[in-house]
């Protein structure tokens, strides 16, 4: 259950006390949950779209199955955007979903109105809100609305061989440009094998995976897809740099294909991959059609998730280098849609500071269909390479103001900022809370950027030696009392009496909570190890008054101290308890 893994999230409170968790970060920076996972009350969700399309009847569903799920806000606009932006400043969104039909969701509209506009909802030139546009058929926009389930990227299936398989639980990764070549990761060792049989035309090959699951790994579904090479908004080019001996994926109208070399068809229909990540392809994010690759996946292709370029794809792209590096190498606690919203703010740190070795053209390039508060996490299951850097953030309470602490920890020699176009990006971490009256205090970083939704520690770039393992940066920051978006203050230790027992404690392989509640509630209950990373994690929309008892398997955790934390609609309340085996 816990095998390797860092605790690459942590987030410790002090004042009263040692606290491991706080409300929103145990939704931004949880580790492995094995329940399926609901919105958190303070996610501050704002749906916006265009009045002729809320009029349509479908697309008004979508609205009022994610006002439904995220306790969100609906923001109605009929030729501008600027028509609804002062609202939207007032209601301080942490998520905008922008529900878009096709004819709205142009590559115009998402590089000249929507990231621009993202951006410019406070006073710093970074984007301020974690967003998405959710498009394509109507029926595919409404069942990813619907979708609630968390989901854990597990196995990959790759196009291009720059794919870092190593970070997987489990993988198969092709070669674009040398045939026969790819590779094949298995969960049970970091090890990645190479072979050299594959087919010349993958295509077939591939499609068949999609549709089927991974012939190698005993049929196991595709999490994530990933290209690269020559793209354009309705095709991928299998082999790079030329055509030939390949085929090519072709999207049309309803439909999505492997078009062999040879001639021969082979349709695309599948529930997965949930994931489309487009990581090198020039304008297959673009979408000017119903016909276009992005519908046509979603539509097809089982993608809850699509990631793509709406411009050219250079030698000096950024922004989904930095996605990838945001989902794992620099922490594994990240979402998809907060991944790519941080790779969002680096590439604007280093456009800004004019880093070395950095020159990032695609600033407003890339585009992120989806729902930006659906989950999807890193698997923790097997063995898999570890993220360069341990994130912490120490939270200590004060009669006025707040310290907080962004510490990372090196977990090996390595590079800790933008060293390619695929590679590494800057330390950085979404904060759990909105941060307000900022003052940072110390730091040995070269520059540290805190904000009031992230912090991000400039501690590397091209020229630099690599730091060590163990090496720490850091930055201290007072900011004023934390509170949740919901008015409440960053959970404490405070004892309310909901729970009534856990037992028995110490525990060797099953933990039972009692606990009671006295008025109709929400109520979750989270398990914590003693670093603060979530173990899992139960949601009960509605609870009436009473007493109730939830078990809990804990046979697969190791030896060592554990932490309960339930929260109801007014109060929370934390117990610890000793697993020993032995």
């Amino acid at each position: 259950m816990k095998t390797g893994r860092y605790d690459s999230g942590r987030i410790t409170e002090s004042g009263r006390g040692v606290i491991l968790f706080s409300l929103l970060s145990v939704f931004l920076f949880c580790n492995t949950c094995f329940s399926q996972s609901k919105p958190l009350p303070d996610m501050r969700y704002a749906i916006v779209i265009k009045r002729g399309t809320w009029n349509i009847t479908r697309w008004k569903q979508v609205c009022d199955t994610l006002s439904s799920s995220y306790k969100g806000r609906l923001f109605t606009w009929e030729s501008s955007l600027s028509e609804v932006k002062g609202a939207i400043i007032s209601y301080r969104p942490t998520h905008i979903c922008f529900v878009c039909d096709m004819s709205t969701a142009l590559p115009s509209f998402i590089s000249g109105t929507l990231h621009p506009f993202t951006r410019s909802l406070d006073d710093d030139p970074y984007t301020d809100v974690i967003w998405s546009v959710l498009t394509g058929y109507p029926e595919d926009a409404y069942r990813i609305a619907a979708d609630t389930v968390t989901h854990f990227t597990r196995t990959l299936l790759s196009g291009t061989v720059s794919s870092d398989l190593e970070y997987y639980t489990q993988g198969l990764s092709t070669h674009e440009a040398t045939s026969g070549l790819f590779y094949v990761k298995h969960p049970d060792s970091i090890l990645v094998r190479s072979y050299t049989s594959a087919p010349t035309d993958r295509t077939s090959w591939l499609v068949s995976m999609i549709n089927s699951g991974i012939d190698s790994l005993d049929n196991a579904p595709v999490d994530i897809f990933i290209t690269s090479g020559h793209g354009n908004y309705n095709l991928w080019q299998l082999h790079y740099p030329t055509k030939s001996p390949e085929g090519l994926f072709r999207s049309g109208s309803h439909l999505l294909t492997g078009a062999s070399a040879a001639g021969t068809y082979h349709p695309i229909s599948s529930a997965n991959p949930k994931i489309y990540f487009g990581l090198g392809n020039c304008n297959i994010g673009q979408i000017l059609n119903d016909g276009c690759m992005a519908p046509s996946w979603m539509n097809k292709g089982g993608a809850f998730a699509y990631t793509g370029y709406v411009i050219d794809e250079t030698a000096n792209s950024y922004q989904h280098g930095g996605t990838r590096a945001y989902y794992y190498r620099m922490s594994r606690e990240n979402t998809w849609s907060e991944s790519w919203f941080l790779s969002n703010i680096a590439l604007q740190f280093d456009l800004l500071n004019n880093t070395p070795g950095v020159s990032p053209i695609d600033l407003n390039g890339s585009a992120f269909y989806g729902d930006p508060g659906k989950i999807f996490k890193m698997s923790h299951e097997g063995q898999y390479r570890q993220p360069l850097v341990t994130n912490e953030l120490i939270i200590t309470h004060g009669p006025l103001k707040d310290t907080v602490k962004y510490r990372v920890t090196m977990n090996d020699d390595g590079e800790p900022g933008t060293n390619g176009k695929w590679g590494n990006r800057h330390p950085a971490m979404i904060l759990p809370f909105t941060a307000t009256g900022i003052d940072i205090l110390s730091t040995d970083a070269i520059t540290a950027v805190v904000e009031e939704n992230f912090v991000l520690l400039y501690i590397w770039h091209k020229g630099l030696d690599p730091l060590k393992k163990g090496d720490t940066r850091e930055v201290v920051f007072t900011c004023n009392k934390l509170t949740t978006g919901t008015g409440k203050p960053v959970a404490g230790n405070e004892k309310t009496g909901i729970i009534d027992k856990i037992y028995p404690n110490p525990a060797s392989s099953k933990i039972t909570i009692n606990y009671k509640i006295t008025g109709n509630t929400n109520v979750i209950i989270r398990l914590f190890d003693n670093y603060g990373a979530l173990i899992d994690r139960i949601n009960y929309p509605y609870q009436p008054p009473g007493s109730y008892s939830e078990d809990f398997d804990v046979t697969g955790l190791a030896d060592g101290v554990y932490h309960f934390l339930i929260e109801t609609s007014e109060s929370h309340e934390s117990r610890k308890f000793v697993l020993a085996k032995n």
